[in-house]
């Protein structure tokens, strides 16, 4: 986390002293894609998400060239975090929550081992536990969009990229937390639906 949390701001300093807004914004922005780079590199597949993620930042920088404005790229967190966190919240509303789907997929890299668990969480009160999340999750991500929308309006481009990365970053961390601390305290109240089960390879 912490190369995605500083480079960009450092990323935008350097090269922001010798080149236009657009282009420092454009190269603040490819960290994703320098990330996903070393990951191929390495032998490991980008995700699906990654790249989505880099097509999106890709297709922002088109259209901030294209229109001479550099508030495209700078608002392109909080269209992410706002698609993402309304994703979260019609999932839970349809009872199809995006939370369980993402803890079967980071649970097990087998689909026996999927389907399984798919069974398992399908109980009733793990399918009101992972809707509940689902609709945090969903209130958080909206939230986090209100922010960033209201950051790159009113700062500058350079305090935007410097605080955008690390205020993501504390946002997601304390919805891990809250999340974590509520998924135990239902695993202790039903061990049977073992929603805290070990990882499977």
């Amino acid at each position: 986390m912490l190369p995605g949390i500083a480079l960009p701001g450092l990323i935008y300093l350097v090269v922001s002293r010798s080149a236009p807004v657009i282009v420092a914004l454009a190269a603040a922005s490819s960290v994703p894609a320098l990330d996903a780079l070393v990951k191929f590199v390495r032998g490991r597949s980008p995700s699906f998400f990654g790249l989505c993620f880099i097509l999106f930042t890709g297709f922002s920088v088109g259209l901030a060239a294209w229109f001479h404005s550099p508030l495209i790229i700078l608002l392109k967190g909080a269209v992410v975090s706002g698609i993402m966190g309304m994703a979260f919240s019609v999932s839970a509303a349809l009872r199809r929550p995006l939370t369980r789907f993402l803890a079967v997929r980071l649970t097990s890299d087998h689909a026996e081992g999927r389907r399984h668990l798919l069974e398992r969480w399908g109980h009733p009160k793990a399918l009101k536990i992972f809707c509940v999340l689902s609709i945090g999750w969903g209130i958080l991500l909206l939230a986090t969009s209100l922010q960033q929308f209201a950051l790159a309006l009113t700062l500058s481009p350079g305090l935007v990229v410097a605080l955008e990365a690390p205020l993501q970053a504390g946002f997601t961390g304390l919805g891990i937390v809250v999340s974590i601390v509520y998924v135990r305290r239902h695993h202790r109240n039903h061990p049977e639906l073992a929603l805290i089960p070990a990882r499977v390879a």
